[in-house]
């Protein structure tokens, strides 16, 4: 029942691509072929595909959950440069060794995408503002930071490029299967799925599914309200405080201008396809990654 929504969509979606291909003059079964042939069938096009699909799942349970909540996030991509800039902000000028300065830098940044993202909840609750736009004029705020940084204080000081220096090797997400490009990160995603699927029959799961049924309903069945949207976009910011720590630390290495890519928008699309649900997401995010990959292909 879960998946039954996204793969209905994923279909339709494949019938009025199949239409304009066909108006282009190109066989669609022929491009399809080639489009999932270039995400699953070889291995360096499977293991990009996950890659792909890691930020965008983490980014969708978290916008997901905020959403269950019936609070709009639209902070995701915010929350996420916060999170891998404090985090490469750690790895580079904190000294120790390598993989303890690691680890810290991966608690910081879940920790900074937390806080970036209680911060317009407090916001509503204290000034009753939009949650809606507090967190998307967020997004720019943080971009905007990163843009300073990295044209500044914490550029390159061997390259004229928008870019840090490279976070040191022995912090880095280790490759699973050199030379691809499938690093441990894949874990942490593995470990956040598995936490969702059982989180939703925790107390604090119910608690947030009753608040997104309404604030009445909630404070009549004696839920805090405020006290249980907070934590809920508290770990919102946190998932998305680690998918930005899991693309430096896993791929790019270093702080880059459009650090989070799309990953905010495409996972406000996934969740929703997804029908905030963890396995819906799963399948949604599979998609879009395979169209990501395999159609850049």
């Amino acid at each position: 029942e879960a998946l039954c929504q996204p793969l209905v969509a994923i279909i339709f979606g494949l019938v009025v691509g199949a239409v304009v291909i066909l108006a282009c003059g190109q066989n669609p079964m022929a491009v399809y072929a080639e489009l999932f042939e270039k995400s699953f069938i070889k291995p360096y096009y499977l293991f990009s595909t996950l890659t792909r699909a890691t930020p965008i799942i983490i980014c969708a349970m978290a916008t997901g959950m905020s959403w269950r909540a019936g609070y709009i996030n639209l902070g995701v991509e915010g929350q996420m440069v916060t999170g891998t800039l404090v985090a490469t902000v750690v790895a580079l000028f904190l000294p120790g060794p390598p993989l303890l300065v690691a680890v810290i830098a991966w608690i910081a940044g879940m920790a900074a995408g937390a806080l970036y993202a209680l911060l317009p909840s407090v916001l509503v609750w204290k000034f009753n503002v939009s949650m809606v736009i507090t967190t998307l004029m967020l997004n720019y705020i943080a971009n905007y930071l990163l843009l300073y940084l990295i044209n500044g204080p914490m550029q390159d000081p061997y390259s004229d490029l928008s870019q840090t220096d490279l976070v040191p090797e022995g912090m880095r997400l280790a490759r699973l299967f050199a030379p691809y490009r499938l690093h441990t990160g894949f874990f942490l995603l593995l470990a956040v799925v598995i936490v969702m699927i059982f989180f939703w029959r925790t107390t604090l799961g119910y608690r947030i599914d009753l608040v997104g049924q309404g604030e009445k309903v909630a404070t009549y069945s004696g839920v805090n309200v405020k006290r249980t949207v907070v934590i809920t976009m508290c770990i919102s910011g946190a998932f998305s405080g680690l998918a930005g720590f899991i693309e430096t630390f896993g791929i790019n290495y270093r702080l880059l201008d459009g650090i989070a890519g799309d990953a905010g928008n495409i996972a406000t699309i996934v969740a929703l396809l997804g029908s905030l649900n963890v396995y819906g997401i799963i399948a949604a995010a599979m998609f879009f990654s395979v169209l990501l990959c395999g159609g850049a292909s």
